[in-house]
């Protein structure tokens, strides 16, 4: 319904969607692109260019979709991102959450290292297999829409979560195993 009153020019449904939208595609952005104000540019670049072609746009089932599409496209485009060589080329085998405030603060505090641990460990995959996760595991988007924003097709998509999923397993199962190993060498 929003989209179709931004389509026909409203001006109030426009300002809702980049409200709603805007921070979401600069936090995906911003995974892709480490230079926050060429994510900033092409944010603002992409709602510019909808507004000014908004009656030629065509019906979309989710602004959210379209959006994110968009913007993807447009990183590709420009030549940023983690993602600049051709697709059929990378070969993914080279490219490398009442007790006393003390112990809330320690809580929050491991959350917080493990939530960092997690994003190194998931920067450190191959390109496509980090934009897979984010879209599939932050975003929420499905493995079909996933296929259509990197425009493969949706085995391809599930078969880098695999891999994705696997490597993140292995990186666990290593730590973990030497970690035991330091803590018996005490």
């Amino acid at each position: 319904m929003l989209w179709q009153r931004f389509r026909q020019g409203d001006e109030e449904a426009f300002t809702l969607l980049y409200q709603r939208y805007v921070r979401v595609l600069y936090s995906y952005g911003k995974k892709l692109i480490p230079d926050e104000a060429v994510v900033e540019d092409l944010v603002q670049d992409l709602f510019i260019d909808l507004w000014q072609s908004h009656s030629r746009l065509a019906d979309a089932e989710s602004p959210r979709f379209y959006l994110f599409r968009s913007l993807r496209r447009r990183i590709h485009r420009n030549g940023n991102g983690r993602f600049n060589e051709p697709w059929d080329l990378i070969d993914e085998e080279f490219h490398p959450v009442s007790l006393p405030k003390e112990n809330e603060i320690i809580e929050s505090e491991q959350t917080q290292k493990q939530k960092d641990e997690l994003d190194a460990w998931l920067k450190s995959l191959p390109g496509r297999q980090y934009e897979v996760m984010m879209l599939r595991f932050y975003q929420d988007f499905s493995y079909s829409q996933i296929s259509q924003i990197l425009t493969i097709n949706e085995q391809s998509v599930r078969n880098l979560v695999q891999r994705a999923v696997s490597k993140l397993r292995q990186l666990t199962i290593s730590i973990l195993t030497s970690g035991l190993f330091l803590f018996l060498l005490k």
